[in-house]
């Protein structure tokens, strides 16, 4: 073997074993901006995750909005703050002690609620029974049914393009409703970094599980690299188009970040769920049953 060829394949080891091997970042801001269109009929089939049931928090108008949000991640705690024209939105989460704040301040209040592992356990047990009832229901009048939710796939592209300074490859998540129909979504991720407890799922999660960042998208914790862009398009109406804007890595976060601020009349989550269990508000009319 010449040295030359030697050195060709070694370089391409090292160039295969880089792939995938996004850099662990335990300190970030991440600023986005987001863009929303509203569905009629927000909690029927084909909801924001593509699902049915999801629990979600309206935070326009019945057309949709627009809001700025500035995500701190440090350690045990994630917090994002959201501001629109309708009010500003605030979610703390304690991965440590798995409790989720979401705090509101609208027209003048200022409101919120708090969840327990405990409680979004419950919520998911009372999700897959109503899930449940729903698919014999449909099965029942001859609608086909998928089996189950499936593992999202993710198909890697070459594309690239630049976002907020970074170098970011297009990703397609493909994930399926509970008809068996497949929704797509387009995702740019930056594969240099990965914060390991972000808002897209994980215990403690509470709203952000489902909500604020992913919008419910499923897949976006296996990519390995940091969404930068996405956007989504429901059968129902439900547009979502999200773009971080600026990033700050290894930055310096005071404690008093995730403190919970004063003035907030707080209550427990099942004090403002419905009757399914969803928690649905609308930031400038209370809230919603």
């Amino acid at each position: 073997m010449t040295k030359h060829l030697l050195i060709l394949i070694v370089a391409a080891s090292v160039s295969i074993v880089g792939i995938g091997q996004a850099r662990p970042v335990e300190k970030a801001i991440v600023k986005m901006k987001m863009e929303m269109e509203f569905p009629q009929n927000p909690g029927g089939p084909g909801g924001p995750g593509g699902g049915e049931g999801d629990r979600m928090v309206m935070m326009g108008g019945p057309g949709g909005m627009e809001s700025t949000m500035t995500t701190y991640y440090r350690g045990d705690f994630t917090k994002i703050e959201s501001q629109s024209d309708f009010g500003n939105n605030i979610v703390i989460v304690d991965h440590k002690q798995k409790k989720t704040t979401t705090l509101i301040e609208a027209m003048g209040r200022k409101t919120g609620f708090y969840s327990t592992e405990e409680d979004n356990q419950a919520m998911q047990a009372r999700m897959d029974s109503i899930r449940k009832i729903r698919r014999d229901s449909m099965e029942k009048a001859g609608i086909p049914v998928s089996a189950g939710p499936r593992k999202p796939e993710i198909e890697y592209t070459q594309e690239s393009k630049k976002i907020a300074g970074y170098t970011c490859k297009k990703a397609i998540v493909k994930t399926r409703d509970q008809r068996g129909e497949i929704n797509q979504t387009i995702v740019w991720y930056c594969p240099e970094f990965k914060v390991p407890q972000t808002p897209t799922g994980g215990s403690g999660g509470g709203m952000l599980g489902r909500g604020m960042m992913s919008m419910g998208i499923g897949g976006l914790e296996q990519i390995d690299g940091f969404p930068m862009e996405y956007q989504i398009e429901r059968n129902n109406g439900m547009k979502i188009h999200m773009l971080v804007t600026s990033v700050k890595l290894d930055a310096s976060i005071d404690d008093k970040i995730f403190e919970i601020p004063k003035g907030y009349d707080i209550k427990p989550m099942k004090d403002m769920q419905n009757g399914e269990g969803r928690v649905i508000m609308r930031m400038g009319g209370g809230e919603r049953n």
